[in-house]
């Protein structure tokens, strides 16, 4: 950020002068540098002005031991020349000296790239290696030299110009009397003091630095950096009313806005209306009342406010804050709104974790955008997971149950919402998490989310139809990237071609409702025992030792009630059952270990045409060849004709009620 007119926080208290000790004038080598073109535009276009402070450091090579035995000299003579301002810095560069430690070059080079990585972290050299001509004790005397600098120098002079300058503006820190002199003076003083205003490039009003308006910020900032707060708020408070009277909005807000940080550095329990209004007012004159929008102010003045409050641990405030950066930031507004949601969920009773969902879609809003789609992705699955956590955590009160962790993952997420008041926003999360995914070209998770998105009835038929669609479109032109196979919850126990399947919730199939009809005969080798429930009347398929027995070469018909839960019509093309097959010993012995003829035969539906919200009796046959036992395991077909679909047909056993993830799936 450029140092700006309306304060003095970035421009320079001192300037460092260094010559080395080697040199045959060293004095004079620093009055070249002191009147350097750029100490020049110091002294002459900053807020120091002629009292900048110069501090000079003489540099002595250990490399050269025959000046070793004059540097003693030349310091002194420096000294006279220019002051106590002045520092010996003693290093060495002779490689032959430097210690073969590389833990030590390694803890020398941390020094630096510590440093970097926070005020440069696009470091286009992130591998350099740093200070590698020094060892720990050049480190050692570069921090002296430093804090030598601060303690003896730059505190001091910034201690002695709080004092002149303090007496300087005393008159307008006076109270009533200050203001009255400062009213005579600007409606009765003569036009030369009208010449401390100035129109900046930006168009707005600034002082003069030699004005007494300037130099009460300046005392005021100084004040500020020493850590006297309570001195500097008061005489922000003076000079923002200086400000507001000459119709300065930039110098009125940025002194409005330090009011506001004094008041919270004072470390006093204040109420939010002491210390909000301060910083609200600033902001809206950064970005309404200035010349030219200082947009960049505006979020400044956000930032240290959110973390301010942050260390106050004030979460509460924390969103109203955020929300004031202007939304043509950009990725700036977006980052607002994911801390506003990230607020919630440091709240000191409870997390609003609804609260922190509504937030967080906002940033992921923004984060598309600014074109930064991963950011969005990540804000999206928080939403799910929130949501998710939200009804674990309403159920668990309601139940007095604690909540299961697994039960929130993101598989389990979709199956929670899908009777709840969110399934239209966890809709949403899924066609925007998918549409990402495709668009990153991660087709395996784009199906998934798509997948998910199939099911509810509370989504509009509109929707459900272009969902439906960009399912189908996603498998087409996908269909040969698609790692199906690895997917075991989406073809568990399917064989060769069957598993490039996908297992949907479109349609349902109760297997509670499946039948199956055995032929009324009791002739053939196997007809030996009763049919259960009485010949040909419907049998439900049950798990366990009940099976259904049948004869060789006897037809069996498996009555399955199919349900379409969406509101838009779909077809079944090829629907079929998928069987195991298990040959008995004597039939094995019988027909030969190598036969090719199939065991088994089952018919296929062609077309099975489903309305929204119909449910519909589909019948398949399955004809035994010989002895063994079958097993069905599921249904297989082609949504739409289109993608290869597989519904496992598992009898539910008892209703779970441990884990939360049990308690809210449906049976």
């Amino acid at each position: 950020m450029q140092p700006s007119e309306h304060e003095s926080f970035m421009h320079p208290v001192a300037c460092v002068l260094v010559a080395s000790g080697s040199e045959d004038d060293p004095v004079g080598a620093l009055r070249t540098l002191q009147a350097h073109a750029a100490v020049n535009r110091v002294q002459t276009q900053g807020f120091s002005g002629a009292n900048v402070l110069f501090y000079y450091v003489l540099v002595h090579d250990g490399r050269d031991p025959g000046v070793l035995q004059t540097i003693d000299h030349t310091f002194d003579q420096v000294r006279r020349a220019f002051g106590q301002n002045l520092s010996l810095l003693k290093i060495n560069s002779n490689t032959d000296l430097i210690d073969a430690d590389t833990s030590e070059q390694s803890k020398i080079s941390s020094i630096w790239a510590n440093t970097l990585s926070t005020t440069q972290p696009l470091d286009p050299h992130p591998d350099s290696v740093f200070g590698s001509m020094l060892n720990m004790r050049d480190v050692t005397a570069l921090r002296d030299t430093v804090k030598q600098m601060m303690v003896r120098g730059i505190v001091p002079h910034m201690q002695y110009m709080i004092r002149v300058l303090s007496d300087q503006t005393a008159n307008q820190r006076r109270g009533i009397t200050g203001r009255l002199f400062s009213a005579g003076r600007r409606y009765f003083g003569t036009a030369a003091k009208a010449s401390n205003t100035l129109t900046g490039v930006d168009g707005d009003t600034y002082f003069r630095y030699d004005s007494a308006e300037a130099q009460m910020r300046k005392l005021a900032d100084y004040s500020f950096m020493l850590k006297d707060f309570r001195f500097a708020q008061s005489v922000y408070q003076v000079a923002r009313r200086d400000f507001q009277s000459e119709k300065a909005w930039k110098c009125y807000a940025g002194a409005q806005e330090m009011v506001g940080v004094c008041k919270l550095m004072l470390e006093v329990h204040a109420t939010r209306a002491e210390f909000d209004s301060n910083f609200e007012d600033a902001v809206t004159m950064y970005l309404h009342k200035t010349h030219a929008p200082c947009q960049h102010l505006a979020i400044r003045c956000i930032i240290i406010y959110y973390e301010l409050l942050k260390h106050h641990k004030l979460y509460s405030f924390a969103p109203t804050t955020l929300l004031r950066v202007p939304n043509s930031s950009g990725a700036l507004r977006a980052m607002a709104c994911e801390q506003a949601a990230y607020a919630f969920l440091k709240f000191p009773n409870r997390p609003e974790l609804r609260k922190f969902s509504f937030y967080a879609m906002l940033a992921a809003q923004e984060y598309q955008r600014a074109g930064i789609a991963s950011l969005a992705h990540r804000c999206l699955r928080m939403v799910r997971l929130s949501l998710g956590a939200t009804l674990a955590t309403d159920e668990s009160e309601s139940s007095e149950k604690p909540v299961d962790d697994k039960s929130l993952d993101g598989s389990g997420t979709s199956r929670a919402l899908a009777g709840s008041n969110w399934s239209s926003i966890d809709s949403y999360i899924n066609h925007e998490l998918g549409t990402q995914c495709m668009a990153a070209q991660d087709y395996d998770h784009a199906l998934q989310y798509f997948m998910a998105l199939m099911g509810s009835d509370q989504i509009p038929p509109k929707l459900q139809s272009k969902y439906l669609q960009e399912l189908l479109q996603l498998y087409l032109e996908s269909s040969d990237k698609l790692d199906l196979e690895s997917e075991k919850e989406l073809a568990a126990g399917l064989d060769g071609a069957q598993n490039k399947r996908v297992e949907l919730s479109v349609p349902t199939i109760d297997a509670r409702m499946t039948r199956v009809i055995m032929s009324p005969d009791l002739e053939g080798e196997d007809g030996v025992l009763e049919w259960r429930n009485g010949g040909a009347a419907p049998s439900a398929l049950v798990n366990g030792s009940a099976d259904h027995r049948c004869s060789v070469g006897e037809s069996v018909a498996v009555l399955l009630v199919v349900k379409n839960p969406l509101t838009i019509g779909i077809t079944l093309n090829g629907f079929t059952l998928d069987c195991h097959f298990d040959a008995a010993l004597d039939a094995k012995a019988t027909n030969g270990e190598e036969s090719e003829s199939p065991a088994f035969a089952i018919t296929t539906v062609d077309t099975v045409v489903l309305e929204g919200g119909q449910t519909s009796m589909v019948t398949v046959t399955i004809t035994t060849h010989c002895a063994g036992r079958l097993t069905i395991r599921g249904a297989t077909y082609l949504l739409c004709d289109i993608l290869p679909t597989y519904k496992t047909l598992k009898m539910p056993g008892k209703r779970l009620n441990d884990t939360m993830e049990q308690r809210v799936t449906p049976t």
